[in-house]
């Protein structure tokens, strides 16, 4: 009989496994068919061969945070620890997904949302970072305001930029949310109390590879949380602030 621990590790290996596209809580890899092999370009197979790479060492992972936040007794900071762990590979199995899928010609789907909740998922994810610098997240998004939109793709705008406030923010600060509504639309506000956006990248902020010199930054954040809120009908962008102060626009229809 196999140990309850090497059970566990089976179990949740078997979640990051690979199957079709579309399987629901895996990580959806391209079908080896010779119809589909005609079909997907060449940048489809080296996103497939990045997913089918990562999944055991992410299983790993998952399977160890688990572990550890089961072991009992066991110190509070050591469940802590491992429950971040747990939550931040549950993030790499979500963009592994949608990263797969893409290669599919596949897209997340539109769901209905509570605006509030997704940015509060979104905080949620960063509060590790956040404790660490000393930052506070507030929330002043109402709680009834609903919109339609891929949950996952926006999730990851407002955990980028509050992850961009977070590293800009070192030695404690104040990252808060707002939103309000304006004719057929809603206006989100995402604003720190940063040193604000350089004025030499202002005007190219959401170029790619424009960074304001971060050691390990790549300058894609902005440039795809744009592209994501474009793909929704709506745009992003820069207003003048003590901080910075992003805004985001959402057609609520």
């Amino acid at each position: 009989m196999q140990p309850a621990r090497e059970k566990r590790t089976s179990v949740i290996c078997d979640m990051v496994s690979i199957n079709q596209c579309g399987s629901i809580g895996t990580i959806p890899l391209i079908s080896g068919s010779e119809s589909l092999q005609k079909r997907i370009p060449a940048i489809g197979w080296l996103s497939a061969s990045i997913v089918h790479d990562l999944r055991n060492p992410l299983g790993t992972v998952f399977a160890g945070a688990e572990m550890l936040m089961e072991l009992d007794p066991a110190p509070t900071q050591v469940k802590r620890l491992a429950a971040n762990i747990y939550r931040a590979a549950g993030r790499m199995r979500e963009l592994l997904a949608d990263f797969a899928g893409a290669s599919c010609g596949n897209r997340s789907t539109f769901e209905i949302c509570k605006i509030r909740d997704v940015i509060t998922a979104a905080s949620e994810a960063a509060l590790p970072a956040a404790e660490r610098h000393g930052v506070q997240i507030l929330n002043d998004v109402p709680c009834g305001i609903e919109i339609t939109l891929e949950r996952s793709r926006i999730e990851r705008v407002f955990f980028n930029l509050i992850c961009n406030s977070l590293e800009a923010m070192l030695h404690g600060g104040e990252i808060r949310t707002g939103a309000r509504k304006a004719d057929n639309c809603l206006l989100i506000d995402v604003q720190d109390t940063g040193p604000g956006i350089p004025v030499e990248i202002r005007d190219r902020l959401f170029e790619p590879f424009v960074t304001a010199g971060k050691d390990h930054g790549l300058g894609l954040g902005l440039a795809l949380s744009r592209r994501t809120v474009r793909d929704h009908g709506g745009d992003m962008w820069l207003e003048p602030a003590s901080g910075a102060r992003f805004v985001i626009r959402l057609p609520l229809q």
